[in-house]
C-alpha cells in the first residue's frame, strides 16, 4: 500500500496532527485503566422521603406555581408525588416546567459561586421571602434580584 503525498502539509499543520494524535493516545490508555477500576456501589435513592418532601413543600403558602400546577394533578390521581421524583411522569408539561424552574435555580446558583459567594449566602439568596419584606420589595420570591444576593 503507498502512503498519500502529504508534502503539502504545512509545519504548523503537522504540529496539530501530532498534538491531536497525542491526545487520541492519552484519551485511549484512559479510557483502558479506566475499564479496569471498579467502581463503588450506587446507593439506593429513597423515593419516597424525597417525595414526601416535594409534597411538603407543595403544601406550603408560598409554593411556586410550577410545583401547585403539580399539586392539582397528583390530587386528581394523575400521577403520584414518586411517580414525579422517580422519573416516571417525566413527559408531563408541569413536571418538566418544574424541572426546567430548577435547572434555572441551579444556573444562577452555579453564577453566584462563580462570583465567589459562599454556599450559606446562596442558599440565602434563594429562599423565597414571606410576603412584603421591611424593604418593600414586592418582587415574587423566586427572582433573584441584585438587592437579593
Amino acid at each position: 500500500m503507498t502512503t498519500p503525498n502529504d508534502s503539502w502539509k504545512s509545519a504548523e499543520l503537522r504540529a496539530a496532527e501530532a498534538q491531536v494524535d497525542a491526545r487520541f493516545k492519552e484519551a485511549q490508555d484512559l479510557a483502558a485503566r479506566l475499564k479496569d477500576t471498579p467502581l463503588p456501589p450506587v446507593p439506593p435513592v429513597d423515593f419516597k422521603a424525597i417525595a414526601q418532601q416535594v409534597e411538603r413543600a407543595a403544601q406550603e403558602k408560598d409554593a411556586p406555581p410550577q410545583l401547585k400546577a403539580l399539586k392539582r394533578k397528583v390530587d386528581s390521581g394523575e400521577f403520584s408525588w414518586e411517580d414525579v421524583v422517580s422519573g416516571k411522569a417525566a413527559q408531563d408539561p408541569d413536571v418538566q416546567a418544574m424541572q426546567q424552574e430548577n435547572v434555572k435555580k441551579m444556573k444562577q446558583a452555579f453564577q453566584m459561586l462563580q462570583e465567589g459567594m459562599t454556599a450559606d449566602e446562596i442558599m440565602d439568596a434563594q429562599k423565597p421571602r414571606r410576603g412584603r419584606g421591611d424593604d418593600g420589595d414586592e418582587n415574587d420570591p423566586d427572582i433573584f434580584a441584585e438587592d437579593k444576593w
